[in-house]
């Protein structure tokens, strides 16, 4: 049995913090993805902040743990471990750049992080994320031994797996793929869930058209075994960005300017990626009200409206997923 799930084990068996909610079931959320797939860029999404390091090369080396809990504050609280299974560091409020030095840390496995996800106030479990090593890291072979150690923790819950619509069908992406099938054939209890990232990417005058890219991606992951997947497509970066606005976080020139390129385009058309999930009937036509009844903008360009930044989130996948997180486990 691997330290994590027996760190796990032990940890479940001590009274729970006095914050942490208690009379819901937990439900483990594993999001796992090739390298630079925007798995991390999806869970800040979700978190609505830039707490885990996101980069474009492989950015997250560790086991990350975070436990949705009822505090009112945005403080996140959190404890790193090392290979070991000794306690290394904790902090009672964890930014980015400690999380950084934890996640940079060759002495740090596993990070436990415990603060109120805002995607789950509402929900009738407590979600459980895990932020998992790209397995594919030809430079640290113990990224895939840290994804393995995370699945087998966890024989429950849910993988939310990231593809990348700008490099579909790799090599990569069909060995991690073979493993998972392989994981999950002997638990027929666990779900799995896709997530094709970067759409926002795609170059339309290509022909790379958000329909054409997920109807791609079902037909390659029917061929590696996964039948009738749930697909969603997203632009997590961006959906992350409007969240920041709403919180009144500090933004980048460079993700503004992404930001209001986006918006230009779904004005044109709001429903072209909720049109194109393959997702269930009913999740479709909650997303359809969200945006038909979302009040339109009408502030110049440069500007951003409140309504319309909500109703981008509806838009950009992220509230799909939670939608499907919330109401289909």
């Amino acid at each position: 049995m691997s330290s994590l799930k027996i760190r796990i084990m032990r940890k479940n068996k001590k009274r729970p913090p006095r914050h942490l909610v208690l009379n819901f079931p937990k439900v483990n959320i594993i999001v796992a993805a090739t390298m630079s797939a925007g798995k991390t860029s999806l869970i800040n999404a979700l978190l609505g902040t830039d707490l885990l390091w996101s980069a474009n090369e492989a950015a997250t080396a560790t086991i990350t743990r975070i436990q949705h809990a009822s505090q009112d504050d945005n403080s996140m609280r959190g404890i790193c471990f090392t290979w070991e299974g000794k306690r290394y560091q904790m902090a009672e409020a964890v930014d980015k750049q400690l999380l950084h030095t934890w996640n940079g840390s060759p002495l740090v496995k596993h990070i436990e992080l415990s603060g109120c996800v805002k995607a789950f106030t509402k929900s009738r479990f407590l979600p459980v994320i895990y932020d998992t090593p790209g397995a594919n890291n030809s430079q640290d072979c113990s990224h895939a031994q840290l994804l393995k150690e995370a699945l087998e923790a966890c024989d429950d819950g849910i993988i939310v797996y990231v593809l990348n619509a700008t490099q579909p069908a790799t090599q990569d992406d069909a060995r991690l793929l073979g493993d998972i099938k392989q994981h999950l054939d002997a638990r027929p209890g666990k779900q799995i869930i896709f997530v094709l990232n970067k759409v926002d990417e795609l170059d339309e005058d290509k022909g790379e058209t958000t329909e054409h890219a997920v109807q791609s991606a079902a037909r390659y992951l029917e061929q590696n075994g996964f039948s009738a997947p749930v697909i969603i497509p997203a632009m997590m970066q961006c959906a992350l960005v409007a969240r920041k606005m709403l919180r009144r976080l500090h933004t980048t020139r460079s993700q503004t300017h992404h930001l209001r390129n986006e918006l230009a385009r779904f004005r044109l058309n709001k429903h072209v990626l909720n049109n194109a999930a393959l997702i269930p009937s009913p999740l479709r036509e909650t997303l359809r009200q969200e945006l038909t009844h979302s009040a339109v903008s009408t502030v110049s360009n440069d500007e951003f409206c409140r309504s319309e930044l909500r109703q981008f989130a509806a838009y950009s996948g992220v509230r799909t997923l939670e939608l499907y997180l919330t109401h289909y486990l």
